[in-house]
């Protein structure tokens, strides 16, 4: 009996110490990256990866550059914005704290250009 019951108990704490280590990764996925204020920045791919680009909100109105025009994967928001796509016109407001990690499947994939201020 004794034989049996250890690999049962060596298994149970092997998965005990393994929890909190899977626990700990997703929380860090759950908090953006760092992003100066009165700024957005944006990531051409999900998760905060690939080509990135910083845009003011003291810039004005930018159209989104080339290799992140209709391709913002994730954004974090440090102000308040209007993201815009111009044909159909659509326009989502960003707030300060806003963020996504995955964009590119939603409003990401039409983003043509940012402006300061509500839409």
């Amino acid at each position: 009996m004794a034989l049996r019951s250890w690999p049962l108990a060596t298994a149970l704490s092997v998965a005990a110490l393994l929890l909190p280590v899977v626990g700990a990764q997703s929380a860090r996925a759950d908090n953006p990256p760092p992003c100066n204020g009165g700024s957005i920045c944006f990531w051409s791919e999900d998760g905060f990866h690939g080509a990135t680009w910083e845009w003011t909100s003291n810039s004005g109105y930018r159209d989104m550059p080339p290799n992140l025009h209709d391709h913002v994967g994730s954004f974090v928001a440090n102000t308040r914005a209007c993201f815009i796509n111009w044909q159909p016109v659509e326009k989502r407001d960003v707030f300060s704290g806003d963020w996504r990690s995955q964009y590119l499947g939603d409003f990401g994939g039409r983003i043509d250009g940012v402006g300061p201020g509500k839409c």
